[in-house]
C-alpha cells in the first residue's frame, strides 16, 4: 500500500481543475497556475457547463481536480495534485503532503472556502 505522506509518482498528462470562476481569488490563483501551460493544467470554470460526473455544488464548495487517469480529488488534495506538477510549486506540495499537516489544512480550507468573495450571477448561468 502506498504511503499518502510521500510524493506519489506523477502520471503524464495535464490535470483539469474545476474551480469557481465567479470568485476573484480563485480566478487569480488558477490564472497563476495556468501560466505554466495547458500541458500541465487545464482550467474549467464550474459556473458554466461541466461534465456529468462533476457535482456543480460540490465543485463550487471546494476545488476539484481530475487527474490524468480520470480520478477526481478534492480540497487540499486537489491543490497538491496541481502543485506537484508545476515548476517551483512542488516544494509546497512536499511540505504540506504529510497527514498531520494536510488534514488540518484541508479542514481549514473547507471551513473557509464558503466565505470567499463571489461575483453574483446576473445572467442565470450559475443556476444551470
Amino acid at each position: 500500500m502506498a504511503n499518502p505522506d510521500v510524493m506519489p509518482e506523477i502520471p503524464a498528462g495535464p490535470v483539469t481543475a474545476y474551480y469557481d470562476g465567479q470568485c476573484p481569488i480563485c480566478r487569480s490563483e488558477m490564472g497563476r497556475y495556468a501560466r505554466h501551460g495547458a500541458h500541465l493544467i487545464v482550467l474549467h470554470d464550474c459556473t458554466g457547463e461541466i461534465p456529468d460526473d462533476i457535482d456543480r455544488e460540490a465543485a463550487l464548495a471546494a476545488l476539484h481536480v481530475r487527474l490524468p487517469d480520470g480520478e477526481i480529488v478534492t480540497g487540499w488534495d486537489a491543490f497538491l495534485a496541481i502543485w506537484e506538477r508545476l515548476p517551483g510549486w512542488h516544494i509546497l506540495a512536499t511540505l504540506t503532503r504529510p497527514y498531520l499537516i494536510r488534514r488540518p489544512l484541508d479542514w481549514a480550507y473547507r471551513i473557509l472556502a464558503p466565505f470567499r468573495p463571489r461575483k453574483t450571477c446576473s445572467d442565470g448561468v450559475c443556476d444551470a
